[in-house]
């Protein structure tokens, strides 16, 4: 959680389980499904305001604004010690509040700085354009804001990035983001993958040893964004790269079908939307080492099929 001593908003954790929100699946490169975004709070509500606590003991917030859906006055809900906290010496600042989904209790938000409280406004206003499945604009506008000054809203951009597919992030016309490098050694392990995988789209060959080195580690611990290491690998170093993803995996000391599963499913993401010959590269290298290692054999099925049956070379 972001205090507000540093100047962030405090995303409360109610913000990421909101009921009928959905997300975006990654499973290639996170082995689990992320959690919803901010912005699909937005998404997934009809009623989100900007409020003070009211002074009136610890129940109750007063509405100063409404951002989605009809106004509103006093909101009874409580207000929470992680909010008492990050408001203490800051008289001006407000906080948001949402409905869970359309009729379900207020819950508190964000704790609103002025960069934060833009974004948010900004947000609101493209609320239709998003939920009319826009997700270009979606992208682009949160692309745009990966080195934006605010630390709170650089997080945001990165976990909406993260969502995405990745033929979609690919296609993104991305800056150099600042500060990459350290954060594939020192950053938050939540949003490693989407790092990960930003830095193979990167094209910058210095990453390249930070990605390798993560690879074999992400390897040897079995950690579920594995194929994120293993895509940007192949971005970074091309087909040279496809067989050094599977002389990793030998060199692990553990092997395991998971494993073996993320690296494939991983390479055929890959192969989707690489160029062709990049294409036939990763399908030579998988034929090849099936050929050596037949235990990824049905990993290899799952992922590289063709109308129920393996044709490395279409």
């Amino acid at each position: 959680m972001k205090t507000a001593s540093r100047g962030l908003g405090v995303v409360l954790s109610a913000a990421l389980w909101l009921g009928g929100v959905q997300s975006a699946a990654a499973c290639a490169f996170h082995g689990y499904t992320p959690n919803p975004t901010f912005v699909d709070l937005f998404l997934g509500t009809e009623q989100v305001v900007v409020a003070r606590p009211s002074g009136a003991g610890p129940r109750g917030y007063t509405a100063l604004e409404t951002l989605l859906g009809p106004d509103v006055g006093d909101v009874p809900i409580e207000v929470s010690d992680a909010v008492r906290r990050a408001l203490a010496g800051q008289p001006e600042a407000t906080v948001l509040l949402a409905r869970d989904g359309s009729y379900g209790p207020w819950l508190e938000i964000v704790v609103l700085d002025a960069g934060y409280r833009r974004l948010v406004e900004q947000v609101a206003e493209k609320q239709s354009v998003w939920l009319l499945g826009d997700e270009q604009d979606r992208l682009e506008f949160f692309a745009k804001r990966v080195n934006d000054t605010h630390p709170a809203i650089r997080d945001i951009a990165l976990r909406e990035l993260d969502r995405a597919p990745y033929a979609a992030l690919r296609a993104l016309r991305l800056p150099k983001i600042d500060g990459l490098g350290a954060a594939l050694e020192t950053g938050d392990e939540a949003l490693m993958p989407i790092r990960v995988l930003l830095a193979g789209l990167s094209q910058d060959a210095a990453l390249g040893a930070l990605v390798k080195t993560g690879l074999d580690e992400a390897i040897e611990g079995q950690l579920p964004y594995v194929g994120a290491y293993v895509t940007a690998l192949v971005e970074l170093e091309g087909a040279e790269a496809v067989a050094g993803v599977f002389e990793a995996y030998q060199r692990a000391g553990v092997h395991t079908e998971l494993t073996r599963e993320r690296l494939m499913q991983a390479l055929s993401v890959q192969y989707k939307s690489a160029p062709r010959k990049l294409r036939r590269a990763i399908a030579g290298e998988v034929a090849k080492e099936l050929r050596q290692a037949p235990e990824f054999g049905r990993a290899a099925k799952r992922h590289f099929s063709f109308g129920g049956a393996w044709r490395p070379f279409k």
